[in-house]
């Protein structure tokens, strides 16, 4: 199968690849993921996933496609459903991004880098307790989230089975978990004025 094969309704070739692959078909994942891993990489390099981080995307797009094949609807289009994934990835690596990038903000040394580093004066201990202080200040069901997620390492749907809750709360309390985590850590820098 090429790409030149699929269309915009999924074709009856790709309806039987993916039927193989609900019957857990190794082949039929190799081929899968042969077909359509040059598209999500392709969309997700251009929706912005940075360069170092396009072939973990990929793969947890096609994580979801494991996970989920065996939910998709046969009529619906494939390909519609592959950018529904990506998407969601992609905004998921985002929200990852801005997390990483406030820690980097505090510890950052090099102050030719960017905006200053918020504790280029701070030592290692110091560091370590901004950022605990910053999470005891969060609100629990926040802290919660975002300390199994991001600094655990959980999977979302992991924290949902650990904490009780839909797929879909986790995702909202993660997005609203990180924005209150970098806003604490500003707040702390900009009252040393390090902003």
């Amino acid at each position: 199968m090429t790409s030149q094969s699929a269309n915009s309704s999924t074709s009856s070739a790709v309806v039987q690849l993916l039927a193989r692959c609900v019957l857990g078909e190794e082949e039929a994942w190799r081929d899968l993921h042969r077909e359509y891993y040059p598209v999500a990489f392709r969309f997700l390099r251009r929706m912005g996933v940075p360069s170092g981080e396009l072939d973990d995307t990929c793969q947890e797009v096609f994580v979801q496609i494991l996970r989920y094949l065996s939910r998709f609807e046969q009529r619906a289009d494939f390909r519609t459903w592959l950018y529904k994934l990506c998407l969601s990835q992609a905004r998921r690596a985002q929200r990852r991004r801005r997390v990483h990038e406030a820690l980097d903000w505090l510890f950052r040394r090099d102050p030719t880098v960017g905006e200053a580093s918020a504790g280029s004066d701070w030592s290692p201990c110091e560091r370590a307790r901004r950022v605990m202080d910053a999470l005891a200040e969060m609100k629990p069901m926040h802290k919660t989230v975002l300390v199994l997620f991001e600094f655990e390492g959980v999977s979302g749907d992991e924290v949902a089975r650990i904490l009780g809750c839909p797929p879909s709360t986790i995702r909202r309390r993660l997005h609203y978990a990180r924005q209150e985590f970098e806003t604490l850590l500003r707040a702390e820098a900009r009252e040393d004025g390090r902003s």
